[in-house]
């Protein structure tokens, strides 16, 4: 896909050094402060950040920028049946600040839309035709509404979506220092996987620091 047809896609997480974003019970906890002022920091540099739902579910979080002054940012959220609920703290927090895009397919019926878009700055989106919401369809649809740059901050799952289709331009990922283990504790990249390596998007690595026990690596794609 064309740089002109999609935001630029940084994927930030931070991941056990076995390359968990989460405990085999859910627990995520693996940033510092420090982290996550650099995570805060990033946040201030994009036009928009991107989870999927599962992390509204497990989660609940704001999805906003705390240590550092900013002008908000849309907070995007892609629910392929609509079904987060109208609590959640992206529809609640700041909204006047933090807009709130829920991308989901075309076969939500108009009653359920107009319910969600009756939360002061919530604009739903309908995109794709199967069971999930069709991101390469998606992305020249943000582009359009003026969002450059998106940071994907996804659990396994989404981030799958968007590798597969070789859609990132950026990783920023903080090594933690855990081993945490467990078949069914998260991936950073879920999904059913490459059978090839030559299948695979590769990355560059063009940037490592480390300070108390943690490692920061940024990569960009080689395309």
């Amino acid at each position: 896909m064309k740089d002109y047809e999609k935001p630029y896609i940084i994927l930030s997480a931070a991941m056990t050094i076995d390359g968990r974003i989460a405990s085999k019970t859910g627990d995520p906890e693996l940033s510092d402060e420090e982290d996550w002022k650099e995570v805060h920091k990033l946040r201030t540099e994009v036009d928009a950040i991107m989870v999927g739902k599962g992390t509204i579910l497990n989660d609940n979080p704001k999805l906003h920028i705390k240590y550092y002054d900013h002008n908000g940012y849309y907070r995007i959220v892609l629910d392929s049946d609509l079904s987060i609920p109208l609590h959640s703290k992206v529809f609640n927090y700041q909204p006047e600040l933090y807009p709130t895009l829920i991308c989901t397919t075309n076969h939500i019926p108009e009653e359920k839309v107009r319910k969600f878009e009756s939360k002061e700055n919530v604009e739903v989106i309908k995109c794709g035709e199967s069971e999930k919401v069709d991101i390469l369809k998606l992305m020249p649809i943000l582009k359009q509404k003026g969002i450059k740059k998106i940071l994907l901050e996804g659990g396994g799952t989404l981030n799958w979506s968007f590798i597969k289709n070789n859609l990132i331009d950026e990783l920023r990922l903080t090594i933690a220092p855990w081993i945490v283990g467990g078949k069914d504790a998260i991936s950073l990249v879920e999904g059913v996987g490459f059978s090839k390596m030559d299948e695979a998007p590769r990355f560059m690595l063009v940037n490592i620091k480390h300070r108390n026990n943690y490692v920061i690596l940024e990569y960009t794609a080689i395309n």
